[in-house]
């Protein structure tokens, strides 16, 4: 190899190696950005989590809430119901003692 031979291949080494750490460097910057990123999703998600368990647990009073107001309509119904039994029965025996005859 001669010395201009050699000139050439340094110089084609030095500029491959300048063009390596030029890549290494904006592949630096890219894995940087993306660690942001990365970073800012996992805050995100973080908030996104905190919120929904927040709602979750209102949710959760919510139903039992509402599970207590069932219960107590369920019996203010069953109340109603005797008592409706009961004015029934009771007009019911008013209209038999007039000999069944409403309008008497």
């Amino acid at each position: 190899m001669t010395a201009e031979e050699m000139e050439r291949a340094i110089g084609f080494l030095l500029e491959s190696q300048a063009r390596h750490d030029a890549q290494i460097g904006d592949l630096r910057e890219m894995v940087a950005e993306t660690n942001r990123v990365v970073q800012l999703h996992a805050e995100t998600q973080t908030e996104f989590i905190q919120a929904v368990t927040g709602h979750m647990e209102s949710q959760r009073e919510i139903n039992a809430s509402m599970r207590d107001a069932i219960r107590e309509l369920v019996g203010s119904q069953s109340r109603t119901d005797a008592r409706l039994d009961r004015l029934a029965a009771t007009v019911e025996r008013f209209i038999e003692g007039r000999g069944g005859n409403p309008g008497a």
